[in-house]
């Protein structure tokens, strides 16, 4: 299998920390993340690895009203450890102008306080939107079947008004848009947390299918989106489906949902698939709540592969790294046994 990366993705390191009830966090969304899946697939000869391709930026900031914002303030910041976080968030009734250039006005465009801007976060961005787009592109020029692109910041709870959750720019929607102009897609998501970005980019287009299997946002991040009854809007009605799941979750009741996303993307007969495959979904990750183990993920791989599609694979979540790459290895290789 294809495994598109990109340099960029260790240029982008938040410091972030805080204190809650005596701990302290810190961020997880590490430049590591990326290292422990490639230790892990370079000791298979069955995967190779390739540069992504440079696009033009128009198919990054023609689905992100933000881009501007993040890329002005990026390069204006002059040191690498400044971080930009808003810090005031305007309600009902707020003057809104449209600040394309000081961070004060970052609560326009980000959801919450954990996403920082930094002097290098607007090229790794791009370049972590790149490496799908590198893959949409073979796919789309039919070189490939299937292609894994390991992006990394993720993407998914970036949406078409804003950015957030350790996302900026939605690396699977941009693919989608990519491929969509050639067919139907259909998107799947695998990350513990709802993809709440990607369904808002597509729940009024009928021509793009999306699914998530996700912990109970209920009580889990991202809280307002990805609940059962979200299924789409408009003449889009039925393009969404969401199967959260409680805590606790296991192998048996995850591939249960599985099977039921894959048997409504064969009702859908999509021309491409993409995975948005985030692996906090394992029994031990720090920000996770089920309960998978690492057998499982090659089982999930296969049940994906049957669908038969043209498939691209985006990295999102997966915040363990003694089992994030062992997980990710696992799904591709379950993957691509079966193809």
């Amino acid at each position: 299998m294809l495994v598109v990366e990109s340099d960029a993705y260790r240029d982008h390191y938040p410091h972030w920390a805080f204190r809650l009830g005596g701990e302290v966090y810190k961020t997880k969304d590490v430049p590591s993340r990326v290292e422990a899946i490639k230790r892990e697939l370079v000791k298979d000869a069955r995967f190779e690895f390739i540069k992504a391709q440079s696009f033009a930026e128009k198919h990054v900031s023609r689905l992100h009203p933000y881009h501007r914002f993040i890329k002005n303030i990026s390069e204006s910041i002059e040191d690498e450890k400044t971080e930009i976080y808003p810090d005031l968030f305007p309600g009902a009734g707020a003057n809104l102008p449209m600040r394309m250039k000081s961070p004060l006005w970052a609560g326009l465009y980000c959801t919450d306080a954990v996403t920082p801007i930094m002097k290098k976060t607007y090229q790794t961005a791009r370049g972590s939107a790149e490496c799908a787009l590198t893959g949409a592109r073979l796919l789309r020029q039919k070189k490939l079947r299937s292609i894994y692109a390991m992006c990394r910041p993720s993407g998914h709870h970036a949406g078409p008004r804003v950015f957030g959750g350790y996302c900026y720019f939605n690396n699977v929607a941009v693919a989608a848009e990519y491929l969509s102009s050639t067919g139907r897609v259909a998107v799947f998501d695998i990350d513990y947390h709802h993809g709440n970005g990607t369904q808002e980019f597509f729940e009024r287009r009928a021509d793009i299918f999306t699914s998530s299997i996700h912990g109970d946002p209920a009580v889990e991040y991202p809280y307002y989106w990805g609940y059962p009854n979200e299924r789409g809007k408009a003449e889009a009605m039925g393009s969404n489906l969401n199967l959260p799941l409680p805590l606790g979750s296991a192998d048996d009741d995850y591939l249960k949902a599985v099977d039921r996303a894959c048997s409504a993307i064969r009702r859908f007969a999509p021309k491409y698939l993409i995975i948005a495959a985030g692996f906090d979904t394992h029994a031990d990750d720090p920000i996770g709540g089920f309960k998978l183990s690492l057998k499982v993920y090659p089982k999930i791989g296969e049940r994906i592969a049957a669908l038969d599609l043209p498939t691209l694979i985006s990295q999102e979540g997966g915040y363990n790294l003694n089992k994030l790459g062992r997980s990710v290895r696992g799904f591709l290789s379950g993957f691509k046994e079966s193809v």
